[in-house]
């Protein structure tokens, strides 16, 4: 049969029964139809079912009027929701779906996935009105679920408010019966309702809830942060207190934001810090914060991400749904929201990326949080703290998605990912923003509208684009299955939920949609041989809570754990049914399964049968405690030890040059340590920034630390400094200081000069004239006796020329003579060495036993060197392993990890947890070159994406530097159209300077012998960000040597976002395989710098320094016995 008389039979037996159906939902469903069409046999996980086969003929369907459409409503074409729950307790899920203009409809579940629509029976216009999200609740705790709906009614043209359908029995046909009491129990709010979700915030055992709202105004001019803290009661969200049976408004006295810059589109409850309190997750769509409500034992709530705490180091920008749960099995929620980053590159190249650094950094000023146009997926680290790992974990980019939804649709173990997609209007079309900014045009906009006018609509893009579903891969990262596990199907998709519709022990998927059928994708996992093993839990639970929202089920077998929470608003504008599920691979019987009811009452059940639906009765809880695992730490965090905080001014470099990846300013701080006043006791030199003083702390004898000789160190305030290190120069004994300055703040002069404190005995004498002329950004400075005289020579690196982004820097080897004098020794001691590229770190050690120190150095833009001392020449190796793997690399950690008698490298990068990827044949390239002929070079960074190489810059920043690109690409279709050579000119890419990266993980080098290095990644969570420093320290008393990394660079292109997601940790050595642990009672946040050993008067203390912070002091904790 061909394709087309395939589908006219099809086409046929559909239309027959349904005479009086409607001509334009034909249109719309032909159009759909022939999108997941086909005769043939697809051996897919997943199968769409159509209308013929399930009975569903639900269709949200929008129609655009002059008073109400997408240029006056900015959430004209935000879609609707969906619910499953057992409306009609047969035992089987049923469907309820909402309609923006139109009424809602219910479908209940005939059995193999057959549905038969049922009245509702409410006396309601929703065609005046508008619908947003449904939420599921037994709000009289009867055993028959309910619905509230979420709806606007503020809006000009709309009327109507939220609507509670309370289940008053079945008719005769065995069809629900609905009432709408929603003014009776306190919920007929009139606003801008997005969504509500039911939950137990203060454990009293009756469900209270959370309204989410939605403003309606974005612009530029959106004012201070501080909004969110004034009252909009039609936008503002509402936390709503259940008091026997009424609800009150708390929201203002539990500590809850109702601002009119809430932007709210996606909703999550869960407890994310494991105190037994449910918390709350709010994703704001445009520049308002997303918000995370930490519970205080129902006693309030306070909200984490406006206030710098790095709990949530960045979000989405635009944020749209999200969901919770356990990605990686470690009993702690992880949460993952979606935004509208496209990952088609065309679509990427024509959509507004996100904002310059400068303006992105005046919003920060004005006290919004760091967000990112990008899908974010917050790892709870279990610490209080998430690192967010959405690029890591390959989600971050799935065009413009609205419902996320976690479940294990695989039966493996591991939460998957569902994402829903598709808008018919893409408002951030650049062409169209453009094309709509004429000043002409914008006076027909808003409520000036006419039919003519409407015309403008139909200029607007459309994004018909598939729904995505990720496969877990044992909690590291997610894999897309698209093609694979279900159709690759173009739809206008929105409100999804997730349910076992046909009782076959696994999770099937519908979706809403807009202008298109309704659908449902059945899962067929069950059919195939393996990992086929489930259990599904349901609730009985107390007299005010029938169906247990809140509690969270544990499952135990052999050292697995696997978590749950019983939480039915989810995703976006939606719901599931209270039932939790478990996939659980090939296990046949499970150890065991804890119940922790809301109220903390727990139950334990042993030996429990998978494959099976499990009821849960709370009247069967016995115990009433709270299972509380506590991790052995390693590190113990100290008190402040000096009142040292480094202080960083803003970054200028993108003002100089907005095409830059990253800057090159915020550097420090370095330290020193060493007893300088030689009483036995370590001393501290701190390094500070430009316009503060470098701090000198003498240690006492009680511990203490007191700040001496201010004055002195204060008249090279002006510097930033970045290197330091103690050495006694001029052999008299004592410690003197060498210091060394960069930050990019200037180009030249003495602001750039190394120099030396010397050690008198009573001060320091400052001798900035120490080694001549010399000017230098200084990364390192290494002290290291390269001729064998018996004093320490010193050798100056640096990885960058001062504001020439990219440029190879040179470095210096100056020979001391023994009495503090210094001679410039490079040309002859190491010419190789000084013209060899970036240098980020030196490490100097013996490495062929030959009794000369050899050198080790990384840098960025540049490969790992070994430089072999060969009678007073510094030689690189060859043929090591090394000289192939470009990175931007950090810090280098030498020892012989494996222990088999040599020495081994790490190395800190960049990380795998940004837009950019690196490989030998598709590298990350830096060309230099004078592209628009105005005798100044431009930086451009490029980067493969889909095969085709690509600049990281967007096309807005690109003209602003290079003017003649808008004369040949004057729209961005163009620009999105054309090559890299197209753009730039293949001959001005080939003579430019060219340098690459080609590995950005950061790696261990093992050594197999002879300098020969094989090259490991490290584990993933130290792929989150960027590795700046490797302290080596047996951290478990093993007798092995452990790592512990300091990491993140926060000043970073807004096109890349930040590297900030390493939030401590440590590499726990297993005899040359690692493993990380977080290894520290608290969290080890913001940007770490150099990480040294202190040594005291009965211990030892680790400081790790950050910039524009002050350190962290970390102790190691005795083992225990």
């Amino acid at each position: 049969m061909s394709y087309l008389s395939c589908w006219n039979t099809r086409l046929d037996s559909l239309m027959a029964p349904n005479k009086t159906t409607p001509s334009w939902y034909w249109k719309i469903f032909v159009i759909m139809a022939l999108g997941f069409s086909s005769c043939e046999s697809v051996s897919r996980q997943f199968s769409v079912k159509h209308t013929n086969e399930t009975g569903i003929t639900f269709v949200n369907a929008l129609d655009p009027k002059p008073e109400l459409n997408i240029l006056n409503y900015i959430y004209y074409y935000n879609g609707a929701g969906v619910a499953t729950a057992d409306f009609n307790n047969d035992g089987l899920v049923d469907i309820f779906f909402t309609a923006n203009q139109l009424a809602p409809e219910l479908y209940l579940n005939l059995g193999d996935l057959k549905f038969v629509q049922a009245p509702i029976g409410l006396d309601v216009d929703f065609s005046e009105g508008w619908t947003n999200g449904v939420s599921i609740v037994d709000i009289n705790n009867d055993g028959w679920m309910d619905l509230y709906l979420c709806r606007v009614g503020s809006h000009p043209g709309m009327s109507g408010q939220n609507i509670l359908l309370v289940h008053q029995g079945l008719d005769q046909n065995n069809h629900p019966i609905f009432e709408d009491q929603a003014k009776d129990y306190g919920l007929d709010f009139k606003g801008y309702a997005t969504q509500a979700a039911f939950f137990d915030y203060d454990l009293d055992g009756d469900l209270d809830v959370y309204l989410m709202n939605h403003s309606i105004n974005p612009n530029q001019n959106y004012g201070k942060g501080a909004k969110r803290k004034e009252i909009d009661h039609d936008s503002g969200d509402k936390l709503l207190e259940n008091k026997s049976g009424h609800y009150a408004d708390v929201t203002e006295s539990m500590g809850v934001f109702q601002g009119s810059i809430g932007y709210g589109l996606g909703l999550s409850i869960s407890d994310y810090n494991n105190d037994g309190y449910p918390d709350i997750y709010i994703g704001n769509d445009f520049f308002e914060n997303d918000y995370l409500y930490f519970n205080k034992a129902g006693a309030g709530f306070e909200e984490v991400n406006h206030s710098a705490n790095e709990v949530l180091s960045h979000t989405t920008h635009y944020s749209m749904g999200n969901d919770s749960g356990d990605i990686n099995n470690d009993g702690y929620s992880d949460i993952i929201s979606v935004d509208m980053l496209p990952e088609d590159l065309k679509t990427y190249k024509t959509s507004g990326t996100e904002f310059n650094y400068q303006i992105y950094h005046q919003f920060l000023k004005n006290g919004y949080a760091h967000q990112f146009m990008q899908n974010t997926l917050q790892r709870n680290t279990g610490q209080g703290v998430f690192s967010e790992v959405g690029f890591a974990s390959g989600i971050a980019a799935t065009e413009w998605s609205w419902s996320p939804l976690l479940a294990d649709f695989n039966h493996d173990g591991f939460t998957d990912l569902y994402i829903t997609n598709g808008i018919i209007g893409a408002t951030n079309d650049m062409d169209f923003i453009n094309f709509v900014a004429n000043e002409e045009i914008q006076r027909q906009l808003g409520t000036n509208m006419t039919e003519a006018s409407m015309s403008f609509i139909k200029k607007m893009p459309a994004k018909h684009t598939a729904n995505y579903i990720f496969e877990n891969n044992a909690g590291q990262s997610f894999v897309n299955r698209v093609g694979q596990w279900m159709p690759e199907t173009e739809s206008y998709s929105n409100g999804a939920a997730y349910a076992d519709l046909d009782n076959d022990g696994d999770l099937d998927l519908v979706v809403n949609n807009v202008n298109e059928p309704a659908f449902i994708l059945e899962n067929h996992i069950d059919q195939t041989a393996q990992r086929t093993n489930y259990l599904f839990i349901d609730f009985r639970g107390s007299p005010k809570n029938f169906f247990g929202i809140g509690t969270k089920v544990t499952v135990y077998h052999q050292g697995q754990k696997f978590t749950r929470e019983n939480y039915t608003s989810r995703g976006y504008l939606s719901s599931v049914a209270p039932i939790i599920h478990f996939g659980l691979s090939d296990i046949k019987i499970l150890d065991s399964l804890i119940i922790e009811w809301p109220d903390h009452q727990v139950q334990s059940i042993y030996n429990v049968p998978t494959n099976q639906t499990l009821t849960a009765q709370y009247s069967e809880a016995q115990e009433h405690y709270r299972s509380i695992e506590h991790k052995a730490n390693l590190l113990k965090t100290e008190e402040q030890l000096t009142d040292y905080k480094h202080i960083e001014k803003a970054s200028l470099d993108f003002n100089r040059d907005p095409l830059l990846p990253y800057a090159h300013s915020h550097q420090g701080p370095d330290l020193g340590i060493g007893d300088l006043n030689q009483d036995d006791l370590d001393d501290i030199v701190f390094l500070g920034a430009k316009g503060q003083a470098t701090e000198i702390w003498l240690q006492q004898t009680n511990g203490s630390f007191v700040l001496t000789h201010a004055l002195r160190m204060a008249e090279h305030a002006i510097n930033e400094d970045t290197a330091a290190v103690l050495i006694d120069a001029n052999s008299d004994g004592l410690l003197d200081i060498v210091i060394g300055s960069a930050g990019n703040e200037f180009k030249q002069g003495d602001p750039l000069k190394p120099r030396i404190y010397y050690n008198n005995g009573h001060g320091f004498d400052p001798a900035v004239w120490a080694f001549g002329a010399l000017e230098i950004s200084t990364s390192k400075i290494t002290a290291v006796d390269l001729n064998q005289d018996g004093v320490q020579d010193l050798i100056f690196t640096a990885k960058y020329q001062a504001q020439n982004f990219g440029r190879d820097p040179q470095h210096y080897i100056f020979l001391n003579d023994g009495h503090g004098s210094f001679l410039e020794a490079s040309q002859n001691f190491g010419l190789d060495f000084t013209q060899s590229g970036p240098i980020s770190d030196v490490l100097a050690i013996d490495l062929d036993h030959d009794n000369h120190i050899d050198l080790v150095t990384c840098g960025p833009w540049n490969t790992i060197n070994v430089w072999m001392n060969r009678e007073g020449q510094l030689v690189r190796a060859s043929d090591t392993g090394l000289e192939k793997d470009f990175g931007l690399w950090n810090t280098l950690a030498i020892e012989d990890f494996d222990q088999d008698g040599d020495l081994d490298i790490l190395a800190g990068n960049w990380g795998l947890n940004t837009r950019w990827s690196a490989s030998d044949a598709q590298p990350l390239q830096l060309y230099k070159y004078d592209f628009d002929k105005n005798q100044s070079e431009e930086t451009l960074v490029t980067y493969f994406y889909q095969g085709q190489e690509t600049p990281m810059a967007s096309k807005e920043e690109l003209v602003k530097q290079m003017p003649q690109i808008n004369k040949r690409f004057l729209s961005f279709d163009d620009f999105a159209n054309a090559s890299l050579k197209d753009v730039f000119g293949a001959e001005n890419l080939e003579n430019g300077y060219v340098r690459k990266v080609t590995e950005l993980g950061s790696c261990y080098f093992e050594n197999q012998g002879d300098l020969f290095f094989k090259k490991t990644l490290l584990p993933q969570e130290i792929q989150y960000s960027s590795i700046n420093d490797l302290l080596i320290i047996d951290l478990n008393n093993d007798g092995q040597p452990d790592v512990l990394p300091s990491g993140n660079i926060y000043e970073v292109s807004t096109q890349l976002g930040r590297l900030d997601a390493f939030k401590g940790g440590a590499l726990i050595n297993k005899g040359g395989h690692f493993v990380f642990d977080y290894a520290a009672d608290q969290p080890m946040l913001g940007a770490g710098r150099n990480i040294s050993i202190l040594k005291r008067e009965h211990d030892s203390v680790l400081i790790m320094t950050r910039n524009n912070d002050t350190p962290i002091y970390l102790k190691k904790i005795p083992a225990q016995l």
